[in-house]
């Protein structure tokens, strides 16, 4: 599968997830079922909350791809440089021998200075860049977990609660056809 066909089925997946939530809520309005309600409005904040978290993820990609972008473009800066420092070196050819590699050895270690100071800068803008977007993505995904696994618990207790209501309704149900057997035996007998 490629990364636009995941990404349009997780796409359809949101979509489908949010329509749920959305259909949860309003038939929970419907037939006043609050929890019914919060369930979808909870399972619409879930799709909301991936939405962000693949948000953030995205922008941080980003973020690394213009770190790597700064980096190669410092790279070719302290190319240009030290091609500059060349060129210097050459046009002075003439000047005497101690002048010209002192000049040589000062421009090109300036040079290089320059290039490792901006690599070094761009290397810590970006690692700066990627731990403050995998903090904030991992803060998402703590804050969806947490609450996916309330609405879990919640939704549990309440299936426990209708399965427990449903055995209850169960067992009236016998009794009355019970009792509904028993008067019907006691007006047979006492029609004899």
């Amino acid at each position: 599968m490629t990364e636009n066909q995941g990404a349009a089925s997780e796409a359809r997946s949101d979509f489908v997830d949010k329509v749920k939530g959305r259909v949860k809520e309003v038939a929970g309005a419907v037939i006043n079922n609050d929890e019914l309600a919060d369930r979808g409005r909870l399972e619409q904040a879930e799709v909301e909350r991936r939405r962000e978290a693949e948000a953030t993820e995205t922008a941080a990609a980003l973020e690394i791809e213009e770190a790597q972008q700064d980096i190669a473009e410092t790279e070719a800066e302290a190319d240009v440089a030290r091609q500059s420092v060349e060129d210097r070196t050459d046009a002075t050819e003439a000047a005497a021998q101690n002048d010209r590699l002192r000049a040589h050895e000062t421009a090109t270690a300036d040079a290089m200075r320059d290039a490792e100071q901006g690599r070094v800068a761009a290397e810590a803008q970006s690692e700066r860049r990627i731990a403050e977007a995998t903090s904030e993505r991992q803060q998402e995904e703590a804050r969806a977990a947490d609450e996916i696994s309330a609405a879990r618990s919640d939704y549990d207790e309440k299936l426990d609660e209708a399965d427990a209501l449903e055995q209850e309704a169960a067992q009236a149900r016998e009794r009355a056809a019970r009792a509904e057997r028993e008067a019907a035996s006691t007006d047979t007998e006492e029609t004899k």
